[in-house]
């Protein structure tokens, strides 16, 4: 039976991500806190399966704001996995919002969403790859003092004057960009005016744009699914900027 998770299930949410990302356990445990206080993680103990609904705005030029959520960490025990879980989440997040946005990392999971209903395409600046040599000092804990000079507050009203220029686009809250800037830093990245760079395992430094400044940058697809009618959506893809992965 699927229900709303509680802090009371803080352990066996972070058991269920560690065994289906291979994530370690202090990275687990501050990604479920922040999925329990900023979002709503839908959880079916039996099928040992879970996901987080974080709000999302859908700003389009001349029309209302329009309120969804971004499904972030789809992820089901191994022993439980192929047995129609995480549909079942989906199916469940589905009457609970008016659209739904994810981001599918590859085309296993891009095809397993298209045949779920999220067939509505986003367009994502592609991430910017630079040297390992670039990412700051971290002696100690203010990367982002040594990478630039603005504070957390200032990047976000950055990206949000500068998403509210697009014609359609997909935005954050302040809390959640401060999760996003947070998830960063604790994966050993840093932010710099314009982008969250991450460590990669090859080496390298993997930037997301958070701005578009006067570059038009390449995209990547991600997919949302709208529950209604909200005509011009398919016709004019929304920009996401800073998707969680």
């Amino acid at each position: 039976m699927i229900r709303t998770a509680t802090v009371n299930d803080k352990a066996a949410l972070r058991e269920i991500w560690s065994a289906a990302f291979g994530d370690d356990r202090s990275y687990a445990d501050f990604v479920v806190e922040n999925c329990l206080s900023l979002g709503s993680v839908l959880y079916h103990p039996e099928g040992m399966s879970c996901l987080t609904l974080f709000p999302l705005l859908l700003h389009r030029k001349g029309k209302k704001p329009l309120q969804g959520s971004y499904v972030y960490g789809v992820a089901t025990h191994p022993d439980r996995q192929k047995r129609g879980y995480s549909s079942l989440l989906l199916y469940h997040a589905s009457k609970l919002a008016k659209f739904l946005v994810l981001y599918p990392a590859t085309e296993p999971l891009r095809s397993f969403y298209l045949k779920r209903g999220f067939n509505i395409p986003l367009r994502i600046p592609t991430p910017i790859q630079r040297p390992l040599s670039t990412l700051p000092d971290n002696n100690n804990n203010s990367s982002l003092s040594k990478s630039n000079s603005l504070s957390v507050d200032q990047l976000f009203s950055a990206y949000q004057e500068d998403a509210l220029r697009q014609k359609s686009v997909f935005l954050w809250s302040e809390q959640l960009f401060d999760f996003a800037y947070r998830e960063c830093t604790f994966r050993g990245g840093h932010a710099s005016k314009e982008h969250f760079c991450y460590p990669d395992e090859e080496e390298k430094l993997v930037c997301k744009p958070f701005v578009s400044g006067e570059k038009i940058h390449p995209f990547v697809e991600g997919l949302a699914r709208f529950h209604g009618w909200f005509p011009g959506v398919q016709h004019t893809p929304p920009l996401f900027y800073l998707p969680l992965d």
